[in-house]
């Protein structure tokens, strides 16, 4: 009986954070809860120092073959799509083409917003700073010269 109050109270006060989420409406982005139980923390095989380009790669890939296959899959495809636009990127930059660079950045924000979302999902606030490091690596920068 204890334990059935127990899974009852921690349920309500999740009920009880989200509602008063909504509540308080989206536009406030406030978390009111966190659960870091099943989420995949850094791994002690991996240096959590990126150095390089070379690193950053490394370390996204080792992080996503943590993830379950399906998820995997779709991130690897979401990251793929990133790299194949990369080149349409480089060449807009090089042009000048603001509105090219706006389109292709916009293609590539789509993308990263939903790796993102699963980093979110899956790993602790650590490791989702250390992935969101390493794409930094990875992704184009208009101050880059």
């Amino acid at each position: 009986m204890a334990r059935n109050m127990t899974s009852f109270s921690g349920c309500a006060a999740i009920v009880l954070s989200l509602s008063l989420l909504d509540a308080y409406g989206a536009e406030n982005d406030i978390q009111l809860l966190t659960i870091e139980g099943n989420l995949i923390r850094l791994s002690e095989t991996f240096d959590s120092t990126i150095v390089d380009r070379q690193d950053a790669v490394r370390l996204v890939h080792e992080y996503h073959r943590l993830l379950p296959e399906d998820l995997r899959t779709d991130v690897e495809s979401l990251h793929q799509q990133i790299l194949k636009l990369l080149p349409d990127f480089e060449v807009a930059y090089a042009a000048a083409d603001s509105a090219e660079i706006t389109h292709v950045m916009s293609e590539i924000d789509s993308r990263w917003a939903s790796i993102q979302g699963v980093h979110r999902q899956t790993y602790a606030l650590a490791v989702v700073s250390l992935l969101n490091e390493a794409y930094q690596l990875l992704l184009p920068a208009f101050d880059e010269e």
